[in-house]
């Protein structure tokens, strides 16, 4: 059940070496508890020009929301196609194994699609995660003022030297 689990905060992490991300601590233990296998699904924000990343019961969740949608059109006498929901839903979606530390291989296609390079830009979005480039972050409208302050910072210091 995706109920209760709740994505809050934000933080940028810099590739490891080889080429891993490591979610942010308290985000790593919200995604353990809506994923026993360590799994993080990843994707394609529908909207925005970032990944999204979430646990397993979310995924089911995901699937829930199909089934009531076909359930609610059918009430309603209304055309409804849920294999085009599922699809829009699932066909980009992909199942990711995290260790212990939190750290995990972005795909290739997904870091190219979102111009995230060795670094990532993560933020709560309740039921998910946001995963950016911190370029594009600070380029799109909305962003909160405590996490673009953390990105500026982060910005700030790579510049000057300071941080990978």
């Amino acid at each position: 059940m995706s109920e209760g689990i709740i994505f809050s905060g934000n933080g940028v992490c810099v590739a490891d070496s080889k080429g891993r991300f490591a979610l942010p601590l308290e985000m790593r233990k919200t995604l353990v508890t809506s994923s026993a296998d360590n799994k993080l699904c990843l994707t394609i924000h529908p909207q925005l020009p970032c990944a999204v990343g979430f646990g397993l019961s979310h995924k089911q969740w995901l699937e829930d929301q199909v089934v009531e949608m076909e359930r609610a059109a059918l009430e309603k006498g209304v055309a409804f196609n849920a294999e085009a929901e599922r699809e829009t839903r699932f066909a980009d979606l992909e199942d990711l194994n995290f260790d212990s530390g939190g750290r995990f291989f972005m795909p290739a296609d997904i870091r190219d699609m979102m111009n995230i390079d060795d670094a990532v830009v993560f933020v709560g979005a309740s039921r998910h995660i946001q995963m950016w480039s911190p370029e594009t972050f600070l380029a799109s409208d909305g962003r909160t003022p405590r996490a673009r302050h953390t990105v500026e910072k982060f910005l700030a210091e790579r510049k000057a030297g300071k941080r990978k």
